[in-house]
């Protein structure tokens, strides 16, 4: 599970395509949360995109990209999760600003790597 807490009136979060987060379009989210307290449950393989819905937040860096991984059988026919290192590929956070805006842990400058997703 992936969890942010942000200003709702000033912000939201929207999980895009990666055309859309290269590009930091906002006008078509396949899904979007203005709560305030958002929680997304990571159900699948593969890469997840998001962005901050605040006009701006994205082209300041307000994006994070994370690809989960699914269990992998292993040798002896049980199911263990295939090891893989979690590396920050992006420019350090600019600085939170004060009206509000969205936030992972210290910031929204992110690439990660979730690993050992059980796949029904």
């Amino acid at each position: 599970m992936l969890m942010w807490k942000y200003d709702m009136k000033v912000d939201s979060v929207l999980e895009v395509t990666k055309e859309d987060y290269d590009s930091c379009n906002t006008a078509k989210p396949l899904k979007q949360y203005k709560d305030g307290h958002t929680e997304v449950h990571l159900d699948k393989s593969g890469p997840y995109f998001f962005i901050s819905g605040a006009p701006g937040n994205c082209a300041k860096g307000e994006k994070i990209t994370l690809v989960v991984l699914s269990e992998r059988p292993s040798g002896d026919g049980s199911v263990a999760p295939k090891a893989s290192p979690v590396s920050p590929t992006a420019p350090a956070p600019a600085p939170h600003n004060a009206a509000g805006g969205l936030k992972v842990a210290s910031g929204w400058f992110l690439t990660a790597v979730v690993i050992g997703l059980a796949m029904a």
